[in-house]
């Protein structure tokens, strides 16, 4: 085996210390790139809570604010299975006098009235509705899990 003496080992020392700086710049390009894809789908601007989860309805808000004029589209989910669709589109004055929202039409509510519920504990989970590649959706819960309400 032979090894490299002077010039020789210099450039090879180069050109390794190349490759590793190359290496680390695109490790930081696409690690931008996924950011940027991530933030525009899983927005964590997007605002929104559920307020009520009883027997007749299910009520809260959501608010997009890279849209503000717009309304989202809600899903709802009762006991994991898809209920209802609706727009958050009703009045909510409160959300623009507590900062959360500029403008008032961000709030959804679902009556729950004509599904039939059985008798006993049932869940609830909201939605908002992102638009995805092609014509795909992604459902963004509005609550950390589904809340719980009795129907007797």
């Amino acid at each position: 085996m032979t090894q490299m003496t002077g010039t020789g080992a210099g450039v090879g020392t180069s050109l390794l210390r190349a490759v590793i700086a190359k290496s680390f710049i695109e490790l930081i390009f696409v690690c931008a790139v996924a950011s940027a894809a991530a933030f525009s789908h899983f927005s964590p601007l997007l605002r929104g809570a559920v307020d009520a989860a009883e027997v007749t309805r299910v009520a809260g808000w959501v608010y997009d604010p890279r849209a503000p004029a717009e309304t989202v589209e809600v899903q709802l989910f009762i006991d994991g299975r898809f209920a209802l669709t609706g727009r958050a589109d009703l009045p909510r004055p409160d959300l623009v006098a507590a900062g959360a929202a500029l403008g008032a039409d961000h709030g959804f509510e679902f009556a729950l009235s004509g599904l039939g519920l059985a008798p006993g504990a049932h869940t609830a989970q909201v939605y908002a509705v992102r638009r995805a590649t092609g014509r795909g959706k992604l459902l963004v819960p509005l609550a950390d899990g589904p809340l719980t309400f009795q129907v007797k």
